[in-house]
């Protein structure tokens, strides 16, 4: 009885832990990951789903909606390069742990600070639309090429 409960404290220690702790990515998963500008990749979306990508974006949107339990779905957004004073942008969703350091990320379409985010290209089979899993705007590589990306 006393070794299952100290499991159960072990396992409970571990699960939280990874909660916590960044998404992390083994090396061969980490090097097909793609970078992409927001235009290009808002009209090529489709044709990486399942794909680790990288996109550089300038600003969050300011809706935020609560879409699941866990979930919550927004956008980022960049200036379109084709077309002077308008913007594209992707569709992203949250996860709830996430949704306080995604706040943190500027509205303020004057900012000319460029971000990195990091993410899974997906489709919603429910509703069928596609999106970016937001992971983190921060990736770090350890000695054996794996990656973990947090904010």
């Amino acid at each position: 009885m006393v070794m299952k409960s100290i499991f159960v404290v072990i396992l409970s220690f571990f699960v939280a832990s990874q909660a916590l702790a960044g998404q992390r990515f083994e090396a061969k998963a980490w090097k097909t990951v793609q970078e992409f500008d927001l235009p290009a990749l808002s009209k090529d979306l489709a044709t990486h789903v399942r794909q680790l990508v990288s996109v550089r974006f300038q600003f969050r949107g300011k809706d935020i909606h609560h879409l699941k339990p866990n979930w919550y779905e927004s956008s980022i957004w960049s200036p379109d390069p084709t077309k002077s004073g308008k913007f594209v942008n992707v569709r992203v969703m949250i996860s709830k742990k996430d949704l306080p350091a995604f706040k943190s990320i500027t509205t303020d379409s004057t900012s000319t600070a460029p971000l990195v985010g990091y993410g899974k290209a997906l489709r919603d089979s429910e509703a069928n639309f596609l999106f970016v899993q937001l992971m983190g705007l921060k990736a770090t590589l350890d000695s054996a090429g794996d990656a973990t990306v947090d904010w």
